[in-house]
Protein backbone atom coordinates (compact mmCIF):
# COMPACT_ATOMS: atom_id res chain seq x y z
CA UNK A 1 0.00 0.00 0.00
CA UNK A 2 1.76 3.20 -0.84
CA UNK A 3 1.11 6.44 1.56
CA UNK A 4 0.35 9.57 0.49
CA UNK A 5 2.56 12.35 1.81
CA UNK A 6 0.17 15.56 2.56
CA UNK A 7 0.65 19.18 2.58
CA UNK A 8 -1.27 21.63 4.59
CA UNK A 9 -2.10 24.24 1.51
CA UNK A 10 -4.73 26.73 1.48
CA UNK A 11 -5.95 26.11 -2.18
CA UNK A 12 -6.69 29.20 -3.99
CA UNK A 13 -8.38 28.98 -7.27
CA UNK A 14 -8.98 32.28 -9.39
CA UNK A 15 -11.98 30.63 -11.51
CA UNK A 16 -15.00 30.87 -10.71
CA UNK A 17 -16.90 32.30 -7.47
CA UNK A 18 -16.62 31.28 -4.00
CA UNK A 19 -18.50 31.54 -0.77
CA UNK A 20 -17.44 34.82 1.33
CA UNK A 21 -18.01 33.43 4.74
CA UNK A 22 -17.59 29.29 4.33
CA UNK A 23 -14.44 27.43 3.55
CA UNK A 24 -13.70 23.40 3.68
CA UNK A 25 -11.51 21.45 5.55
CA UNK A 26 -9.95 18.32 4.38
CA UNK A 27 -8.40 15.86 7.35
CA UNK A 28 -6.38 13.09 7.75
CA UNK A 29 -8.82 10.13 8.65
CA UNK A 30 -6.55 8.17 11.22
CA UNK A 31 -5.40 11.45 12.89
CA UNK A 32 -9.16 12.16 13.16
CA UNK A 33 -11.26 15.67 13.36
CA UNK A 34 -10.80 16.03 17.41
CA UNK A 35 -8.23 18.78 16.75
CA UNK A 36 -10.88 20.59 14.34
CA UNK A 37 -13.62 20.19 16.51
CA UNK A 38 -11.44 22.16 19.55
CA UNK A 39 -10.21 24.72 16.68
CA UNK A 40 -14.16 25.59 15.77
CA UNK A 41 -14.69 25.95 19.63
CA UNK A 42 -11.86 28.27 20.51
CA UNK A 43 -12.70 30.62 16.82
CA UNK A 44 -16.45 30.39 17.33
CA UNK A 45 -17.07 29.28 14.00
CA UNK A 46 -19.52 26.97 13.41
CA UNK A 47 -19.88 23.35 11.39
CA UNK A 48 -22.09 23.98 8.19
CA UNK A 49 -21.86 20.49 7.00
CA UNK A 50 -19.72 16.96 8.50
CA UNK A 51 -19.12 15.46 5.02
CA UNK A 52 -19.87 11.28 5.26
CA UNK A 53 -18.19 10.23 2.60
CA UNK A 54 -15.14 11.92 2.60
CA UNK A 55 -13.15 13.38 5.69
CA UNK A 56 -13.93 16.78 5.40
CA UNK A 57 -16.22 19.74 7.30
CA UNK A 58 -17.88 23.19 5.76
CA UNK A 59 -17.06 25.45 8.32
CA UNK A 60 -18.14 29.11 8.60
CA UNK A 61 -15.77 32.17 9.61
CA UNK A 62 -16.53 33.76 12.79
CA UNK A 63 -17.88 37.46 13.07
CA UNK A 64 -14.96 39.63 13.20
CA UNK A 65 -12.61 37.58 11.01
CA UNK A 66 -11.67 38.04 7.55
CA UNK A 67 -12.13 34.53 5.31
CA UNK A 68 -8.71 34.58 4.90
CA UNK A 69 -7.61 34.87 8.59
CA UNK A 70 -10.03 31.38 9.75
CA UNK A 71 -8.42 29.55 6.91
CA UNK A 72 -5.31 30.59 7.87
CA UNK A 73 -5.82 29.46 11.21
CA UNK A 74 -7.45 26.20 10.60
CA UNK A 75 -4.44 25.11 8.11
CA UNK A 76 -2.24 25.37 11.30
CA UNK A 77 -4.79 22.70 13.11
CA UNK A 78 -2.46 19.24 13.95
CA UNK A 79 -4.36 16.93 11.38
CA UNK A 80 -5.32 19.33 8.47
CA UNK A 81 -4.72 18.31 5.12
CA UNK A 82 -5.88 21.12 2.91
CA UNK A 83 -8.19 24.01 3.70
CA UNK A 84 -10.51 25.26 0.28
CA UNK A 85 -12.90 27.69 -0.57
CA UNK A 86 -16.09 26.69 -0.48
CA UNK A 87 -16.75 27.09 -4.49
CA UNK A 88 -20.22 28.31 -5.64
CA UNK A 89 -21.14 26.40 -8.81
CA UNK A 90 -24.03 26.60 -10.82
CA UNK A 91 -25.61 23.53 -11.63
CA UNK A 92 -26.11 24.42 -15.35
CA UNK A 93 -22.90 25.87 -16.79
CA UNK A 94 -23.71 28.83 -19.75
CA UNK A 95 -23.18 26.61 -23.01
CA UNK A 96 -20.56 28.88 -25.32
CA UNK A 97 -21.65 28.40 -29.69
CA UNK A 98 -18.75 27.07 -31.08
CA UNK A 99 -17.02 28.57 -33.29
CA UNK A 100 -16.73 27.04 -37.17
CA UNK A 101 -12.85 27.61 -38.54
CA UNK A 102 -12.47 28.83 -41.60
Amino acid sequence: MQKIESVSTIQELTVGKHSAAVFIVMYDKEVGKEAILKGIKRSKATIVYDYKNINAMAIKKPDGTTLKESMTYFQGIKGVLSVEYDHIVPLIMPIEPKQEIQ
